[in-house]
């Protein structure tokens, strides 16, 4: 009469088709029973706007089935507050076992600290002055490999067995060595960096810049250390701050320009010619002549 579709029903009190169209065809088997069907009515008679309780009783009357006498119900809800058990309080004693449980777990996890703590310390110090002694040991062992590596890279190999002692040669020597041997001036640089005196006074702070104007060769030793030591090539220049000595040598002295402390120092070489230079605080030490 209003125009709804069962369609429409269902979408609304979200019951099934099936059982919406049972409950309009009164067959009741078809439904569950019980106080579902009077939900399923109660919803059908919401959404299509009619009185609920009048479409309960409708129902009841369709189906045969009498309405519970509320006095019964009223009996039976007493019945069951009657049996009911007494609220208890505040559950004691579970609580003192859950913090019992919990102070024992702290207790244990100090006690496994403790023990661990103890154990660490427990260790002998011999064990470890020894295990000290042999990591030392071991470093300088690497030290004196590295160095006596070292030292056969910057000496050159010797043409004969050497039958007595001989002090190391000077800059001059070394200089004149190289220009009478060109093929192998490069050992020979290596020599005089190696055979400087180390013990030159530390003065004040000085700036050595090297600046490659091509391809060159070259090696610096700055305070005792190797700082530069191969080809160079523009744009890259070498800035070396010490405070002792800096010894500078080249293969190519046409190639390269050098500066002190901002002060161009001119070269006496040109291209693929030696040149050794040794500088401190106050500037050029020595310049031996260039090789011809």
């Amino acid at each position: 009469m209003r125009g709804i579709s069962l369609d429409e029903i269902v979408v609304s009190t979200k019951i099934g088709k099936r059982l919406l169209r049972a409950l309009e065809d009164e067959q009741f088997d078809l439904l569950p029973g019980g106080i579902f069907n009077k939900s399923y009515v109660r919803a059908y008679a919401k959404c299509v706007g009619i009185d609920e309780d009048e479409a309960v009783a409708a129902y009841l009357e369709a189906a045969q089935e009498t309405p519970p006498d509320n006095r019964v119900i009223a009996h039976q809800a007493s019945f069951h507050s009657d049996r009911l058990p007494e609220r208890r309080g505040f559950p004691v004693v579970p609580v003192l076992i859950l913090l019992v449980v919990i102070a024992g777990g702290i207790g244990g996890w100090k006690a496994y600290q403790d023990r661990q703590r103890d154990h660490a310390s427990a260790v002998p110090s011999g064990e470890t002055t020894s295990q000290s002694s042999s990591a030392a040991a071991a470093v300088a062992k690497n030290s004196v490999t590295q160095a006596a590596a070292s030292g056969a890279m910057e000496s050159p190999p010797p043409s004969s067995a050497v039958s007595a002692p001989r002090t190391a040669p000077t800059l001059g020597e070394s200089a004149k060595a190289a220009t009478q041997n060109p093929s192998s001036s490069a050992a020979s640089a290596a020599g005089v960096a190696g055979a400087t005196p180390t013990n030159a006074v530390a003065g004040a702070p000085f700036e050595v810049i090297i600046r490659p104007k091509g391809s060159a060769w070259v090696s610096v030793k700055s305070d005792g250390k190797f700082v530069v030591r191969g080809i160079i090539k523009p744009p890259d220049v070498k800035t070396i701050h010490a405070t002792g000595q800096v010894i500078f040598w080249t293969g190519n002295a046409g190639a390269v320009e050098v500066s002190f402390n901002g002060k161009n120092v001119s070269l006496t070489g040109g291209p693929n010619d030696e040149q050794v230079l040794v500088f401190d605080s106050r500037g050029v030490l020595r310049r031996p002549a260039a090789a011809q």
